[in-house]
C-alpha cells in the first residue's frame, strides 16, 4: 500500500473511532429521563445546567422528575421501577453500587465521554480515595458524585458565651470533652426538666433527619470497630468499641439529653442546643428556620476520643452519585454520560450556592473558595475518612441500627446485650 494509501487509510479509521466515541450525533431525537431525590438547593443548580445543556444539544430532551427526600422512600422507588425496566435512564441516588450491581441496571462510567483517557486520569481528578463508595470490590467506577458528605460539630456562640466559655479555645475536640462541658452549657428548670442542652444525638424519633448512624458508626470505628467483617458476611457490631459507643450514647442521654426531648435536628435552630453533629447540608436547614442564627455559628472538627482512638478520622464518607441504566440504549446512554459530565462540571457552583461537595481536587485546591464558606472545614476533617460500607439493601440496615439503640435506651438493656443481639440479626440480613 502507497503511503498517501496507508496515510487516508488511518485517517479514515483515526475519524471512525472520534465518531465511535462522539456522545450522540445531532440527527439523533433522544428523551433523557432523570430521576434524582428531592433536594431544593440543589435542584436549582441542576436546572440550570439541563435548561443550557438543552440549548447546546438541541436534539436532546431531559425530563427531570423529582422524587421523595426521604431517602428509603426514593430508593424504593427507584429500583423497583428498574428491576421493571421502567426506570430512568441517568439517576442520582446514595452510593448503593452493592446494591446496583448485581441486579444490572448500571453500567460501568464512560470515561470517554466524560472526557479522559482512562478510569484512573478521571478517577485523580478528584480528591483522594473520595471515589471508593463508588467502585465495586474490582474498583471499577459506577457512578460520578453529585456529593459527598460528612459530619462535623455546629456550635451556637450565643450560648457558649452565656455559659462563659470561649467559642474559640473551648470548642471540644474529644468525646470526653463533650461530656465535660455538659454541666456548663445544660439547664433545667425548678423541676428538674432539660430546657436547654449542651448537645445531643439524632436518636430514631419523628422529625430527627440528621442520621444517627452516620455518628455513633464513626465513634465506633474510631476506636477499631467495624459493622461487618472483612467479606461483609457476618456482623461485626458485637464488640468493645460498639460497647464503648453505646455506653457512651447512654450515659450522656440519661444526664444531659435523649429521646424524650425535641429532636436535636429540630432544636438546634431553636437555639436551646449549644451542640450539634450535623452535614454541609444542615447550614441551610438553620438559614431556612432561624438567619439571625447563622452568624452565630462556628463549625468543629468533628470530635475524636481521648482515651482508646486507633483510627484518626471524622465521620464516615457518604454520597450521592449520577448513574446511568444498562437497559438503555447504547445511544441513550451516551447521551445519559454527556448530562453526567455537564452536571458535574461545575463543582464551584454546588459548593457555594448549595453546600454540596462535588470533591474534585480543582475545590480542594482553590484555598480563596474554601474560605469563603464555612463548609471548607468539612473538607479538611474528610481527609483519610473511609466511605460508609454498603451491602444490599444496606438502608434497611438501619433498623437494626435504631432498635439497639431503643432497646438501651429506652428500655435500659446492657449495651453489650443489645448489641449482640443486633449483630445476630445483622449475619442473618448478610445472609438472606
Amino acid at each position: 500500500m502507497k503511503l498517501h494509501k496507508v496515510l487516508l487509510y488511518s485517517l479514515m479509521l483515526g475519524l471512525l473511532a472520534i465518531f465511535s466515541l462522539s456522545a450522540v450525533s445531532a440527527q439523533d431525537q433522544i428523551t433523557l429521563k432523570f430521576w434524582s431525590h428531592d433536594y431544593k438547593q440543589r435542584e436549582k443548580i441542576d436546572r440550570e445546567i439541563i435548561a443550557q445543556f438543552e440549548k447546546d444539544h438541541p436534539n436532546i430532551k431531559v425530563e427531570y422528575t423529582i422524587g421523595p427526600g426521604n431517602d428509603p422512600d426514593y430508593i424504593t422507588q427507584l429500583l423497583t421501577a428498574l428491576g421493571g425496566g421502567e426506570g430512568p435512564d441517568v439517576y442520582n441516588v446514595l452510593s448503593l453500587v452493592p446494591e446496583l450491581k448485581p441486579d444490572g441496571p448500571v453500567v460501568p462510567v464512560d470515561y470517554k465521554v466524560m472526557g479522559y483517557d482512562s478510569q484512573d486520569a478521571l478517577v485523580a481528578s478528584y480528591i483522594n480515595g473520595t471515589l471508593g463508595g463508588f467502585m465495586d470490590a474490582q474498583g471499577t467506577l459506577y457512578g460520578i458524585p453529585t456529593e459527598l458528605g460528612n459530619y462535623a460539630l455546629y456550635i451556637n456562640t450565643d450560648l457558649f458565651k452565656t455559659a462563659g466559655l470561649d467559642p474559640q479555645k473551648d470548642v471540644p475536640k474529644t468525646w470526653e470533652d463533650i461530656m465535660e462541658l455538659a454541666p456548663k452549657l445544660t439547664k433545667k428548670d425548678a423541676n428538674g426538666n432539660i430546657t436547654q442542652r449542651a448537645f445531643d444525638f439524632a436518636y430514631p424519633i419523628p422529625d430527627e433527619f440528621n442520621s444517627g448512624p452516620v455518628t455513633y458508626d464513626a465513634m465506633a470505628y474510631q476506636l477499631g470497630g467495624t459493622i461487618f467483617n472483612a467479606d461483609r458476611t457476618a456482623g461485626a457490631v458485637n464488640t468493645e468499641p460498639w460497647i464503648k459507643t453505646f455506653k457512651f450514647i447512654r450515659d450522656y442521654a440519661k444526664e444531659f439529653g435523649g429521646p424524650t426531648l425535641t429532636a436535636s435536628a429540630v432544636a438546634f435552630p431553636e437555639g436551646s442546643i449549644a451542640m450539634i453533629i450535623s452535614g454541609t447540608y444542615y447550614m441551610d436547614v438553620v438559614r431556612s428556620s432561624n438567619a439571625d442564627l447563622v452568624d452565630k455559628l462556628v463549625v468543629a472538627p468533628f470530635p475524636r476520643w481521648k482515651e482508646g482512638q486507633v483510627n484518626d478520622v471524622g465521620s464516615y464518607l457518604y454520597g450521592y452519585g449520577l448513574y446511568v441504566n444498562s437497559q438503555s440504549s447504547s445511544t441513550v446512554q451516551q447521551a445519559a454520560w454527556m448530562l453526567v459530565k455537564a452536571l458535574s462540571a461545575k463543582p464551584e457552583s454546588y459548593f457555594t450556592d448549595a453546600n454540596l461537595l462535588q470533591p474534585r481536587k480543582s475545590v480542594a485546591d482553590n484555598a480563596d473558595l474554601l474560605k469563603s464558606t464555612f463548609a471548607g472545614l468539612f473538607i479538611q476533617d474528610m481527609n483519610g475518612n473511609p466511605s460508609f460500607p454498603t451491602v444490599k439493601n444496606v438502608t434497611e440496615t438501619t433498623g437494626i441500627f435504631d432498635r439497639a439503640l431503643q432497646r438501651v435506651l429506652d428500655e435500659g438493656t446492657d449495651p453489650e446485650v443489645s448489641l449482640k443481639q443486633a449483630n445476630d440479626e445483622l449475619t442473618a440480613f448478610l445472609k438472606q
